[in-house]
């Protein structure tokens, strides 16, 4: 089986995790968290980055630094379809905001945000959705509203020259199994704003106050572990041999499925890089059925993943806001194997895949 996603580790992580384990700082403390922050800080272009268990995590710590610099807020606007974290961490609090979705855009399968203007007192989550960039540095411009950027498909991505997570209140990043780079679990929350800093680094940790066992505010046990950081470190040193890589597979993907009739890939919006997190593509109905291709891969030993569901599939979430396109592309789209180290033979075999399942499909 051809897997969806496979880690990157090299063997720096290896070398670094074993020396922690070694010194005996396998929890929160020792040199690697210090050490994979400072790192992440400086390729991210922020003055503050703070590590955690997970990405989940970091997400729900910019929504709690939305409501802590902007208590006037009264609706988050989120896009229609997205990984299913970003919905929950707006309803941890039980914060009282309204929560409205702006449908997909054909092309981007980002918000659209085209044809949207904003109500007063109201804030943007930016989801940038398989790592396809949204322009936060526009968006603030034309609107001038609080953003917070789940950016956790977006590491690698840029807008304007920037990296994308670095132009907005905060941002969070996922070092999941299936990131660009991952630590198993893990994330991190990154930010300019110094207040902001300094709450979270004291929530993240139980809310504990500079004395020792004294806790003046509700917080959570948000961290990474040094053997984490450890790994994380190693992976951060080889980030432009990931990068190399990655690119490799996108651009020689593009140049598959380009020559396949009905089939699209995410249009990159202009001045942005994408992250190159998940390679997908959009089968058009008239020449696909999703989910007949969907079980043809399966049983070729190609594994697949649909894209993000609409909001209105989550029984638990009661959001506003129309979902028409996000149903069409949900319908229409399926994640293919995307990790660096995939083979220029099997990114052929699986473009050949589909290839042939069109022309039997109209035979």
């Amino acid at each position: 089986m051809i897997p969806v996603y496979k880690p990157f580790i090299p063997k720096a992580s290896i070398n670094y995790s074993n020396e922690a384990i070694s010194s005996n700082w396998i929890s929160s403390q020792g040199k690697y968290t210090t050490l994979a922050e400072e790192k992440l800080a400086e390729i991210n272009k922020v003055k503050h980055c703070i590590l955690t268990n997970n990405g989940t995590s970091a997400t729900h710590l910019i929504v709690k630094s939305l409501a802590r610099k902007h208590p006037e807020i009264k609706k988050v606007y989120v896009p229609s379809a997205c990984y299913v974290a970003a919905y929950n961490c707006l309803l941890y609090d039980n914060i009282k905001w309204d929560i409205e979705s702006i449908d997909l855009c054909e092309k981007t399968w980002n918000s659209n945000y085209n044809s949207f203007t904003p109500e007063e007192n109201s804030a943007l989550m930016v989801v940038h959705n398989l790592g396809n960039i949204v322009n936060v540095i526009k968006l603030k411009e034309k609107f001038n509203i609080p953003i917070i950027e789940d950016n956790c498909e977006g590491f690698f991505g840029e807008y304007e020259g920037d990296p994308s997570g670095s132009k907005s209140l905060c941002s969070s990043l996922s070092f999941f199994g299936n990131k660009n780079i991952t630590t198993g679990e893990g994330g991190a929350f990154l930010t300019d704003d110094d207040y902001l800093f300094n709450y979270i680094s004291k929530i993240k940790c139980q809310g504990q106050t500079h004395r020792r066992y004294i806790h003046d505010e509700l917080g959570y046990n948000y961290r990474m572990t040094n053997i984490q950081a450890a790994i994380l470190l190693g992976q951060l040193e080889e980030i432009d041999k990931i990068k190399e890589n990655k690119k490799r597979v996108f651009d020689l993907y593009r140049k598959e499925l380009g020559k396949i009739d009905g089939v699209t890939n995410q249009h990159i919006e202009e001045n942005t890089t994408h992250s190159m997190w998940m390679i997908a593509a959009r089968f058009s109905p008239k020449y696909f059925s999703i989910n007949e291709l969907e079980e043809y891969l399966n049983t070729s030993r190609v594994e697949t993943r649909r894209m993000f569901y609409p909001h209105t599939y989550h029984n638990h979430l009661k959001i506003d806001g129309n979902v028409e396109v996000s149903k069409k592309i949900n319908s229409e789209v399926l994640m293919l194997p995307s990790y660096p180290e995939l083979k220029d033979v099997e990114i052929k075999k699986i473009c050949s895949l589909i290839s042939n399942h069109q022309i039997n499909r109209k035979s």
